[in-house]
């Protein structure tokens, strides 16, 4: 069954995408790793943000605000950052740097946050808990979904849910285009559409894109186009992992460097 995250590795990489799932599937790279911990350290502080909303009063100023928001942060990465060093299976400089790039990240957003919070004091009643339930309204957080009709499984980072309306949510750590979304981003926001359509029965015409770099959500409409381009590129996939026919691509040097396959993929420069 394809994975939801194999469509990016699909347009990054076929032959790398075909090399991971048919000789070593369970393999964990130190960027695999890396990955997971980032999203366990943004889940973590998602869910601190939110409860530390509770105890926002009235007559509190921005930078009030932001203390409350960020004051536990860099001790909860700090345990999360021993945690993983104990387990030993991340270079110990890669999970440094990670985790004062996301400390860094995590200060902007709560700064943004507290902007965002006080504006909300200034124009209306909403306090503490009504608060938060504005800023993180009801929702599923690492949902699994599994289809065998669509031969397509995964799980979404989040799912927001407003008046009975499904709006899928991707975490992306990486820098966005200039406008709009990557290509890989939209397809895998369709991808999750679908899965929802078929296994919930619900309709998804929009769904989001949050490039905490930036700490931007982008919108990507679920529209024939995409849902077209993400049919085709499930067929290219499926025949890939079914007959071995990985199809045309362009190569590019650096990119085979810096891969772990590249000593036993044919498509890599013999320099690299």
């Amino acid at each position: 069954m394809i994975r939801v995250s194999s469509i990016s590795e699909f347009i990054y990489c076929p032959a790398k995408m075909y090399l991971k799932h048919t000789k070593d599937d369970n393999a964990q790279t130190q960027e695999m790793i890396a990955g997971k911990i980032t999203q366990e350290i943004r889940r973590s502080y998602e869910e601190i943000t939110k409860r530390n909303m509770w105890n926002i009063k009235e007559n509190i100023d921005v930078d009030g605000i932001f203390n409350i928001l960020f004051d536990e942060v860099p001790q909860f990465i700090e345990n999360i950052s021993n945690k993983h060093s104990r387990a030993n299976k991340i270079d110990f400089e890669i999970l440094n740097d990670l985790c004062n790039n996301l400390e860094e990240d995590l200060r902007l957003q709560s700064q943004l946050m507290a902007l965002k919070i006080k504006g909300v004091l200034n124009n209306t009643n909403k306090r503490g808990i009504e608060i938060s339930e504005l800023f993180f309204p009801q929702s599923l957080l690492e949902f699994p979904l599994e289809s065998e009709e669509l031969n397509l499984r995964g799980i979404i980072d989040k799912v927001d849910i407003i008046n009975g309306i499904y709006y899928p949510i991707e975490t992306k750590t990486g820098i966005p285009p200039g406008n709009g979304v990557w290509l890989a981003d939209a397809l895998q926001i369709a991808a999750y559409a679908a899965l929802i359509d078929y296994e919930l029965n619900k309709e998804v015409l929009v769904g989001f894109v949050d490039y905490n770099k930036i700490a931007e959500r982008r919108p990507v409409v679920i529209n024939s186009i995409l849902h077209n381009k993400l049919f085709e590129m499930l067929d290219s996939i499926n025949e890939m992992l079914e007959k071995g026919k990985i199809p045309e691509f362009k190569i590019y040097k650096n990119k085979c460097k810096k891969c772990e396959y590249n000593e036993i993929c044919d498509y890599a420069p013999k320099y690299a």
